[in-house]
């Protein structure tokens, strides 16, 4: 699965301009002429509109065919198939002549195709899922069981890319990674915790660290650089579980050693360790972390963390 669709800016039959950004929100289903438009494929788009609405999404045809043709053939067929002018094939080329492509709320390919009733369930899947949390969330474990196995490079920079993507105040990216391996690595692992004596089996250890001075600093005290790092952290954390890793933050270590073996500055606050690795064997853990490995996840009841409109009625929920 690919990024968003790129940015647009054609014009409809009814003569406004839709950007990507118009569409976002909804789903859309997309069918290309592939040239000039195709009565039969923008017909047979606009009898899925009844089943499209329900699930929040809308059918578009991209054609190039220039705006009074497709606005005289959307008023003499009553299309409510939205009809975009494509005259130089930019949004054309997501999709093949005649296929459909089904991009979800974010302009994102979630299913490409030529079967109308492929395209409805694949939406309506996709729909069923919102009820859902992300199950990629649901799979995140902090798991301590690692194989030794290397991992390459641009499997590692993929993670580092991933957390790159965070929000953070006035866009300021206030984390600094650096991932250690080899010589580094065995530094940083002499400088760990007894208790993180799992984490000497990881191929790699990655480093967070910032400077109050790189975010904001606001009126009441707040330094805003250690959230934007935590959110940086947690999309690594889901992106190395969707490739298949381990990505386990730490806190115990001795911070100073680990910043002399990586050459962090010392004015620079080390908020971090995140150990990453592929799934290994159990057998060597302790019989502590064993049978926390193989237990089942253990979270506080949503009641004990979240309130509404008041903070510490924690016993209630919403509409009780």
């Amino acid at each position: 699965m690919s990024g968003p669709i790129q940015e647009f800016a054609l014009q409809a039959a009814t003569g406004e301009t839709i950007h990507a950004r118009n569409l976002w929100g909804k789903y859309v289903l997309l069918g290309s002429s592939g040239g000039e438009a195709t009565p039969a494929l923008a017909r047979a788009l606009d009898g899925l509109v009844p089943r499209l609405a329900p699930l929040d999404a809308v059918a578009v045809v991209v054609a190039s065919d220039p705006v009074p043709v497709l606005a005289e053939l959307t008023a003499r067929e009553g299309w409510k198939v939205l009809l975009l002018s494509d005259p130089e094939r930019g949004l054309a080329q997501t999709c093949q002549a005649g296929e459909l492509v089904l991009l979800d709320r974010v302009g994102i390919v979630r299913w490409r195709g030529h079967d109308p009733a492929e395209a409805i369930a694949a939406l309506a899947d996709l729909r069923s899922a919102e009820g859902e949390v992300n199950p990629l969330l649901r799979a995140r474990r902090a798991y301590r069981a690692l194989a030794p196995d290397p991992i390459p490079r641009e499997a590692l920079v993929r993670l580092v890319e991933a957390a790159h993507l965070a929000p953070s105040c006035f866009n300021n990216q206030p984390w600094r990674f650096v991932i250690a391996e080899g010589e580094a690595l065995a530094r940083v692992k002499a400088a760990l915790s007894g208790g993180n004596y799992w984490a000497k089996r990881a191929p790699a250890i990655l480093a967070l660290a910032s400077h109050r001075d790189l975010d904001c600093k606001l009126s009441d005290g707040r330094d805003y650089y250690l959230f934007g790092c935590g959110m940086a952290t947690g999309l690594l954390m889901i992106q190395a579980t969707q490739m298949g890793l381990i990505a386990h933050p730490i806190a115990g270590y001795d911070p100073l050693a680990v910043k002399e073996a990586l050459g962090i500055p010392n004015e620079y606050v080390l908020i971090t360790l995140i150990v990453v690795g592929k799934p290994g064997a159990v057998s060597t853990l302790s019989d502590k972390h064993r049978a926390i490995e193989l237990g089942p996840r253990e979270r506080k009841p949503l009641p004990a963390v979240l309130a509404w409109n008041k903070f510490g009625d924690l016993n209630q929920t919403e509409g009780t």
